[in-house]
């Protein structure tokens, strides 16, 4: 029963260290060492432009910037999408307009069939 309840708490308590260091931070202090502030960014800098060293942050704002520049891309894609609609929406109705107008002339033109004398 003692070696139970041994093995139980030296589990639970390898189950709290491993949670503890995965919480841990992870910018290169050490465990004790007074913060360092993080860098300020002036007002005309992207948080791109701020090297780091560590494989994964690159990694990541790599991502992030192809991420941001296909979305720059898809919006103006659909904004020339949309324009080019509206432009042959226009066409359509021009063309349309034009068709209905010679219809009516061509109509307006011909004798009336429906009126018969014998």
């Amino acid at each position: 029963m003692k070696t139970r309840h041994i093995l139980i708490s030296s589990l639970f308590m390898a189950l709290a260290g491993g949670a503890i260091a995965q919480n841990a931070p992870t910018n290169g202090t050490a465990m004790g060492a007074a913060p360092t502030a993080p860098a300020t960014m002036s007002s005309g800098t992207t948080p791109s432009a701020v090297p780091s060293n560590d494989p994964f942050v690159q990694k990541r704002q790599a991502d992030a910037d192809a991420k941001a520049e296909y979305k720059a891309q898809k919006k103006a894609a659909k904004q020339e999408y949309k324009a080019d609609k509206k432009a042959a929406k226009a066409q359509l109705k021009q063309e349309k307009k034009a068709s209905t107008a010679q219809r009516n002339e061509a109509l307006a033109a011909s004798p009336d069939k429906s009126d018969k004398t014998h």
